[in-house]
């Protein structure tokens, strides 16, 4: 009897408030980009276009010119006895050049993570590309709330 209470309950408080996750695709921000000019690392480079693609093409008087310069290190850090690379450290650099109109800056965002080496390479791949897809996504919205306070 108390399964049914709650799930008639629990809708009913989450609609009648006008519930709306905190994370929403609220386009809050006044500015614009114009374009966006990518080089180096393209898995990087499609990460952060899928972040920035977002605030293209807005009605807003501050337009700005992206330059990204991404790189991407995956360096042995430690080996064991036999000369096996036990740990990775993966870096991930993004230099952001913006321009508005004579005004130029450039923000530096830099992350390092260490991986272990699997024996299992797709288990490795895998936690690899969701760690990369993480910091990328973290690195780009600082840039976003930076661009905003310019």
């Amino acid at each position: 009897m108390k399964k049914y209470i709650y799930i008639i309950l629990v809708p009913l408080f989450l609609l009648s408030c006008e519930y709306t996750p905190i994370y929403s695709n609220k386009n809050d921000y006044n500015f614009s980009i114009e374009k966006i000019n990518f080089e180096g690392n393209s898995e990087i480079n499609n990460l952060v276009e899928k972040k920035l693609i977002r605030f293209q093409n807005r009605n807003v008087n501050k337009k700005f010119i992206i330059t990204t310069i991404s790189s991407y290190k995956k360096i042995s850090q430690s080996k064991n006895l036999t000369g096996k690379t036990t740990d990775y450290l993966i870096t991930i650099e993004i230099i952001f050049k913006i321009e508005k109109g004579n005004e130029q800056k450039t923000l530096i965002k830099k992350e390092e993570f260490l991986i272990k080496n699997f024996s299992d390479k797709f288990e490795e791949n895998k936690l690899e590309k969701t760690k990369k897809e993480s910091l990328v996504n973290s690195m780009v919205n600082e840039f976003i709330i930076q661009l905003s306070r310019i």
